[in-house]
């Protein structure tokens, strides 16, 4: 599902690993892996493994520990959502909630497949097709109270709190030196420019229906799987999922996103929408990601309120380089 990366040290007996004693209690008959793969360790708290030799066939298992909320959603995600759409969908394996604390154990199937590459124009197209099945589907059920908030609403919050942060570090005399108060002062007006133009997004977005989305649509999320019937996509990691408007999963060409194809989306949601048209679709897409960026944005500022100097250089930085993107895309809306 992601790269390996070395940050833990591994017992010598596999058993005896937190995630195979987990698994081991779901699935008692095919408990000892041949190796772990640790995929992603956040202060020893949320964690990602890769259990090699215990599922079905001897294939992978992944091992997700997160917490109760984030896994009950990817559990009704896999389960029961996708699969009322007839999408390619991964298998959930089970979960278990541990005896202390609100944290738990996901067990998923291994998306094994080729990475996904916007730069292929079938890879996005299929990504379009599937994205516009999963989207005109779900909007027609009634999961809004399921799911967490990921509506025009809940990115506007983000964007005045990302706002609210950096006028709070250029009101420090001293924090930040002269050219990154710069910055952070463009960004700031730029912030201001976009909510003055949330109307117009909430009006853009509203020529489609809320509905699940992915809200975390990056290409590290995404495999293409050979099938006797042509390629499946495979989508995982719906930590991030909720109920809102398309176009956070439309988003083009920025940073790391699928970059569906917004004709081939299109030609899925015809059906429903006789009078929908790509350029339609490609503002609506803008907005998404306009959207992108605010989320970007608000996670840089989270580093920046510790009072660690690092931490502060780090959003910087990172800000920095969302600077540019916010202004181009503002002016591709016409809004700058």
């Amino acid at each position: 599902m992601s790269r390996s990366v070395a940050t833990e040290v591994l017992p010598e007996r596999l058993v005896e690993h937190r995630a195979v004693r987990a698994w081991s209690q779901l699935q008692p008959n095919r408990v000892e892996p041949t190796s772990i793969e640790i995929l992603k360790l956040k202060k020893r708290k949320s964690a990602v493994y890769r259990l090699h030799g215990i599922g079905p066939d001897g294939g992978a298992v992944i091992a997700k520990r997160c917490r109760v909320a984030t896994a009950e959603v990817e559990r009704m995600v896999y389960e029961e959502f996708l699969p009322r759409v007839s999408a390619s969908v991964l298998r959930c394996y089970g979960f278990l909630k541990e005896s202390e604390g609100d944290f738990c154990w996901l067990f998923l199937e291994d998306a094994v497949g080729e990475l996904y590459s916007p730069q292929l124009p079938q890879h996005r197209a299929l990504a379009g097709q599937w994205l516009g099945k999963i989207h005109l589907g779900l909007a027609r059920a009634d999961l809004k109270a399921r799911l967490p908030d990921r509506g025009l609403g809940y990115y506007l919050g983000l964007l005045r709190r990302c706002r609210a942060t950096v006028r709070a570090i250029l009101g420090e005399n001293g924090t930040v030196p002269g050219e990154d108060a710069e910055t952070l002062q463009a960004l700031e007006a730029h912030c201001e420019v976009l909510e003055s133009r949330w109307s117009d997004m909430e009006s853009i977005c509203g020529v489609l229906p809320p509905t699940l989305v992915h809200d975390d649509f990056v290409i590290k999320n995404v495999r293409i799987q050979p099938s006797p019937s042509g390629p499946n996509l495979l989508v995982f990691d719906w930590e991030y999922a909720g109920w809102g408007s398309p176009g956070v999963d439309l988003a083009q060409f920025i940073y790391h996103v699928v970059s569906p194809d917004l004709s081939a989306y299109c030609s899925v949601l015809k059906s429903d929408y006789p009078h929908l048209d790509e350029p339609t679709l490609q503002r609506v897409a803008g907005c998404g990601t306009l959207l992108r960026l605010v989320d970007s944005m608000y996670w840089a500022t989270t580093w920046m309120g510790s009072g660690e100097y690092e931490l502060l250089a780090k959003g910087v930085h990172a800000l920095g380089m969302y600077e540019p993107r916010l202004i181009a895309q503002l002016r591709a809306m016409n809004w700058s």
